[in-house]
């Protein structure tokens, strides 16, 4: 396993690349999305809007929204911008940034693997947001954000992936932002048959980046079944559509947490209470901070950065969650010290993506949050243990870039 297929889908031409391709979606602020569409019309982006991409006096009903985003999407394809595939294809997806480049493979994976679990989840899934991600594929029809899987790396697939490309890419663009992304569509049916070959040498693979996407892909192969009667398992329904990532690529950066208030402390009683679970050193002339390992925090409050570096005595490395980083800040500081007992819903508590870097701590200081403290990233181990024990993550506990982009690869349902 995973059992790969190829699929009928379309590819976006080239000279409408750059303009098409949306943003990931989940990079941006509701607010940055709806005056990035309201700008550029002729944007993928502009199929997947959401009612909080609207002001508040103004938003459209979801069933509105979910029509108008059929209608965009109807528009788009009939605007000549993608290649409809002559024959089922895999491809291969090629996305970087300035400092890092990985490669992966676009296929097909039936809903049932998921299913069955075979695809290993770490976080949780909200049922409101699955039932309208559900909805939309049953009234737009179609999907572009392909679920990101990750494996445990493998030379027989590095090698054939590393020959295939080669040859030139079909596509081959710079982001708006200037990220590049190149395209293969394997259409022979002896490389794909050799891919097949090799990933059903994988023992295991993992959810990255798509739970979401996955929980509704589901939701919506059971409401197909049972409106046609349908479930050989080959029906367009029931497949989802995966992008499969060597573990070696990828690349995962923070989530740091920011707080308003003290919880009624001075600076000098929180650093007190932090001196029982960590070693606290004040940061002499420092502007910046960036954590070097597991266990170590920074911490910027009142215009003074702190060093917090766990002590070892209070490390449990029995539960795979509890290890995780961002379950220490929570569990030894957040909770206990800070007052935060939820970290989902708590609006004391806010989240920084890693990816802003100090541009987002100073954004964070300027908008009035107290305290900041700066994680080192999950590591795709630590990932891998969480979901093999069956087990979940804190919200925000992983934060994966470069993400692959929306409005490349399209499949009707």
């Amino acid at each position: 396993m995973p059992n790969i297929k190829p699929f009928d889908g379309f590819l976006v031409k080239p000279e409408a690349a750059t303009s098409v391709v949306s943003p990931a979606y989940d990079s941006v602020s509701p607010e940055e999305r709806r005056r990035f569409s309201e700008s550029n019309p002729e944007n993928f982006i502009n199929t997947m809007r959401l009612q909080e991409d609207f002001p508040a006096d103004s938003q459209p009903t979801q069933e509105q929204l979910l029509q108008a985003n059929r209608t965009t999407l109807e528009t788009l394809l009939k605007s000549d911008a993608f290649n409809e595939t002559p024959r089922p294809c895999m491809f291969l997806y090629q996305l970087g940034t300035s400092a890092h480049v990985q490669t992966g493979l676009i296929c097909e994976v039936s809903v049932q693997e998921y299913e069955a679990g075979k695809l290993r989840k770490h976080e949780n899934t909200r049922s409101t947001k699955e039932d309208l991600l559900a909805r939309y594929q049953e009234v737009v029809g179609a999907a572009s954000s392909p679920i990101c899987l990750t494996y445990a790396q493998n030379n027989l697939i590095d090698n054939l992936i590393s020959e295939l490309i080669l040859a030139k890419p079909d596509l081959d663009f710079l982001t708006r932002n200037g990220e590049p992304q190149k395209v293969w569509c394997v259409s022979d049916t002896d490389h794909q048959q050799a891919l097949k070959a090799h990933f059903e040498k994988i023992e295991v693979t993992y959810l990255t980046d798509g739970h979401h996407r996955a929980a509704s892909g589901l939701r919506y192969a059971e409401l197909m079944r049972a409106k046609t009667g349908g479930n050989t398992g080959d029906e367009p329904y029931n497949q989802l559509l995966v992008a499969l990532f060597p573990d070696n690529q990828l690349n995962l950066l923070p989530f740091h947490r920011c707080v308003k208030g003290l919880n009624g402390l001075s600076v000098e009683q929180l650093t007190k209470q932090l001196s029982q679970s960590f070693t606290v050193d004040l940061q002499q002339n420092c502007t910046e901070f960036s954590c070097k390992k597991h266990g170590q925090f920074g911490m910027l409050v009142g215009g003074s950065w702190y060093k917090l570096t766990i002590k070892p005595e209070v490390l449990d490395s029995s539960n795979p969650v509890s290890a995780l980083d961002v379950s220490l800040l929570q569990d030894l500081v957040l909770d206990p010290i800070l007052g935060i007992k939820d970290s989902r819903s708590d609006a004391r508590l806010g989240y920084i993506a890693g990816i802003s870097g100090s541009a987002g701590i100073s954004q964070a200081v300027s908008e009035g949050w107290d305290i900041v403290f700066c994680c080192y990233a999950t590591s795709i181990q630590q990932l891998m243990n969480v979901a093999d024990a069956g087990e979940l993550m804190p919200p925000k506990s992983t934060y994966f870039d470069p993400k692959p982009r929306s409005g490349i690869f399209l499949r009707l349902k």
